[in-house]
């Protein structure tokens, strides 16, 4: 106490406003020292989130290529569906043709020889749907 009294007593007016400067210089340093920490971690964040930035655009072109692959699979894959479907509509015509099983073997023979689908629907009088899967299977190429 003896201190604060003396400090008082003295010289109020220059002790008080040497408290009052050391005590604004006190609050500025802290100030400057909590700006400068701020602006190091933000400096810190900011470059973590570029790395983020450029791993999301990574990604992003990852993800564009696969599906310019999965777009193409599926193209292939309807290729095949395609194929497929009219393999099985030739495979019924087929089998619902076989009442007329001598023409049939007559448009194989034909198709064998080289014939073309007008020749051999003149001949055997077959529509061009059931001819179509005899000259693309035993056709001359």
């Amino acid at each position: 106490m003896n201190f604060l009294e003396s400090f008082l007593e003295n010289d109020l007016v220059g002790n008080s406003s040497t408290l009052i400067i050391s005590i604004t210089i006190f609050f500025i340093l802290v100030a400057s020292a909590a700006f400068y920490f701020d602006f190091l971690k933000n400096k810190d964040n900011s470059n973590k989130i570029s790395i983020l930035e450029r791993a999301i655009k990574d990604l992003i072109e990852e993800f564009r290529s696969l599906e310019l692959n999965l777009n193409e699979q599926k193209k292939i894959l309807n290729d095949y569906k395609y194929t497929l479907d009219k393999l099985d509509l030739e495979i019924s015509r087929l089998a619902d043709s076989n009442k007329g099983d001598s023409k049939i073997t007559a448009a194989i023979q034909m198709a064998n020889q080289g014939s073309s689908l007008e020749e051999i629907s003149k001949s055997t009088g077959l529509s061009n749907e059931e001819i179509e899967p005899i000259l693309k299977y035993h056709g001359k190429v």
